[in-house]
Parts: structure tokens; C-alpha cells; sequence
């Protein structure tokens, strides 16, 4: 006898394969909403951060035979 094909042990077999598959779904899924969620709070930092001002800058015209200063 073969207890490993027997019926019995199949359905525990079974069982076994198919919790375990579950439960991979379960942890994936888990660590996708993990990171998912680490992304919209990353992203909430610094959507709250003050953003520098661009710098400023003047421009004056200098006509031809002047003396540029630096």
C-alpha cells in the first residue's frame, strides 16, 4: 500500500498546496500595499515641503562702446 495516494492524505495533500498558495497571495499582496503606501506618503512629504523661489535675475541692456562690468 502507498499511503501517499491514498485518499486521505490526498485531500491533506491538497489542502496544504492550496492554503500555501493562499498565503502567498495574502503576503504579495500585503507587501505591494506596503509600499504602495510608503510611495503616497513620500510623495505627501513633499507635496508639503515649501519650494525654494526661483532665483532672481535683472537684465540691463548695454549699448554698443560701453564698458561692461563684471
Amino acid at each position: 500500500m502507498n499511503t501517499a495516494l491514498d485518499a486521505g492524505a490526498a485531500v491533506y495533500v491538497a489542502m496544504a498546496v492550496t492554503l500555501s498558495v493562499w498565503v502567498g497571495i495574502f503576503v504579495y499582496l500585503w507587501r505591494i500595499d506596503t509600499q504602495a503606501r510608503a510611495l503616497k506618503r513620500e510623495l505627501e512629504r513633499e507635496d508639503r515641503r515649501e519650494q525654494p523661489a526661483a532665483p532672481r535675475s535683472t537684465v540691463t541692456r548695454v549699448r554698443e562702446g560701453e564698458p561692461v562690468e563684471k
